[in-house]
């Protein structure tokens, strides 16, 4: 006979998707958390699929942030009592709670039998906007420190433009994603030292009139 055992799950699980829209102006990635309560069982349940379908009206109201719920893994291998703790507008609240009630998984087990276990579930949504979306404002740049000219060039006196892909934050970071350039590879550094240095106000999504995250090209043009 198996020996009894109490369990306390703390299993943590993030699954993340991307998702284009609108010629890949919008990004949406969703991250999804659970965690077990405490249950008297010799196996933990084990999910094996979550699938939302996630509405269009939320993409374009520029819903972000974390709805929360609860739920009984039964034992007959379905969810029940679903309860949404932490809403998200937009018909998101609907989407997740069927997601949940075709979630597919497989029932913890007490000697062979299988048992109940409540879990806590997060359901986490993120966006990122293209410079091409026209749902949001772009950043706002207050600060535009100057790059270094490279000194081993004045000489020979090159000028030429180097662009700086940017992505900022609604915190105000600021994180380079990549440059583009003909120039020698000590301009393009001295871009990307400027560009860090930028201070900006951030996007904001039109509709919901949250600070969003945005990638933007900033340019710089360098003489000697």
């Amino acid at each position: 006979m198996l020996k009894q055992r109490i369990l306390f799950y703390t299993i943590s699980l993030c699954l993340i998707s991307f998702f284009s829209h609108f010629a890949k102006a919008q990004e949406i990635s969703f991250n999804y958390y659970y965690s077990f309560e405490r249950v008297e069982a010799d196996e933990p349940p084990k999910i094996n699929g979550f699938d939302v379908n996630y509405p269009d009206t939320a993409r374009k109201n520029g819903v972000q942030g974390t709805l929360k719920a609860t739920l009984t893994l039964g034992e007959n291998g379905k969810a029940r009592d679903i309860k949404i703790i932490q809403s998200l507008p937009f018909g998101v609240d609907d989407a997740v709670t069927q997601a949940l009630q075709n979630l597919y998984f497989q029932p913890a087990k007490l000697r062979g039998q299988p048992v109940p276990v409540p879990m806590n579930f997060d359901f986490v949504v993120s966006a990122l906007y293209e410079e091409t979306d026209k749902n949001v404002t772009k950043p706002k740049i207050i600060e535009k420190p100057l790059p270094i000219y490279p000194s081993k060039y004045v000489a020979e006196k090159l000028k030429g433009k180097v662009q700086v892909l940017i992505l900022f934050y609604p915190d105000g970071k600021i994180e380079v994603l990549g440059v583009n350039s003909v120039m020698p590879r000590e301009f393009d550094k001295a871009a990307v030292e400027a560009a860090a240095k930028i201070r900006f106000q951030p996007a904001a999504h039109k509709k919901s009139k949250a600070d969003v995250a945005q990638k933007m090209t900033v340019e710089y043009d360098f003489k000697p």
